[in-house]
C-alpha cells in the first residue's frame, strides 16, 4: 500500500491518472498542500484561474475518496524526525507515517525520497505509471 504525499497527488492529477490513488492513503494535510501548489501554478502565471479551479475541482474529489492519516498525537515524535533528518515537518509527518504504518512512500520531492529511502520502500509517481501500463 502507498502513501501520496502533495506532490504526488498533485502530479498524478496534472497527468490525469488518478488509478494509482486508489491503492493508497495520503494525510490530512495533502490537501492544503496541493491546493497550494495549484495556487502557486496560477500566480506563477503557469496556469490560468479557470483552469486552477478545475484542478481544485479535480482535488476535491480525489479528497473526497482517497483515505487519510494524521498525525495528531505524534507531534512529538513528528518534530524529532523533522530535526534529526533535517526535513520540514511536513515531509517528516509524511515519513513517520509511513514509517509507522509500513507504507510505500511516494513522492516526486527527490529530498524527501532520499532521506525516506533509508527508512521505508520509495517511489515516484513515474514509477506507478510506468508499471501501471
Amino acid at each position: 500500500m502507498y502513501l501520496f504525499d502533495a506532490s504526488a497527488i498533485a502530479n498524478l492529477v496534472k497527468r490525469g491518472s488518478l488509478k494509482p490513488l486508489s491503492e493508497g492513503v495520503t494525510l490530512d494535510l495533502a490537501a492544503y498542500e496541493a491546493l497550494n501548489a495549484v495556487w502557486k501554478e496560477c500566480r506563477l502565471r503557469r496556469v490560468d484561474p479557470e483552469t486552477a479551479k478545475s484542478f481544485a475541482e479535480v482535488l476535491k474529489g480525489v479528497f473526497s475518496v482517497i483515505p487519510t492519516e494524521s498525525v495528531r498525537g505524534f507531534e512529538v515524535e513528528v518534530l524529532e524526525l523533522a530535526l534529526r533528518e533535517e526535513l520540514t515537518v511536513y515531509d517528516a509527518a509524511y515519513l513517520y507515517v509511513a514509517v509507522k504504518n509500513r507504507l510505500t512512500l511516494v513522492s516526486d520531492d527527490e529530498k524527501l525520497l532520499k532521506k525516506a529511502s533509508r527508512y521505508v520502500r520509495t517511489a515516484k509517481t513515474a514509477d506507478l505509471l510506468d508499471r501501471s501500463r
